[in-house]
């Protein structure tokens, strides 16, 4: 490892504000760490679902649909509008589809 990485490595370690960004994106990432959860965002890169759709869609019960919605939700991964008795969800930002393309193109490739 150069100095200048090292130096660079101890700024970001050091500087408070980019610690907390950092931990923000590990606590995120974790939270993407579940195939389910994996297969909501790529579903929701289509556009905004219900949960009922949803259900159907990965094949789980819908209390187990909305417990993995709950959780991206809460790292504000998700945002939800509720229209009566329906909550729809779709993805607060779309460049999170980048990300789990390259996912995909990295773990799920046909060798």
């Amino acid at each position: 490892m150069t100095i200048a990485y090292l130096l660079l490595y101890m700024y970001i370690m050091n500087d408070e504000y980019i610690q907390k960004g950092l931990d923000r994106a590990a606590r995120c990432l974790k939270v993407l760490a579940h195939p389910i959860r994996l297969m909501i965002i790529h579903l929701l890169g289509e556009g905004e679902l219900s949960v009922q759709e949803l259900e159907k869609a990965v094949g789980i019960s819908q209390s187990s649909v909305s417990q993995h919605l709950g959780l991206l939700k809460d790292k504000e991964i998700l945002e939800s509008r509720r229209v009566a008795q329906q909550v729809f969800y779709r993805l607060r930002d779309a460049r999170l589809l980048q990300l789990t393309a390259i996912t995909r193109e990295l773990f799920c490739r046909m060798e």
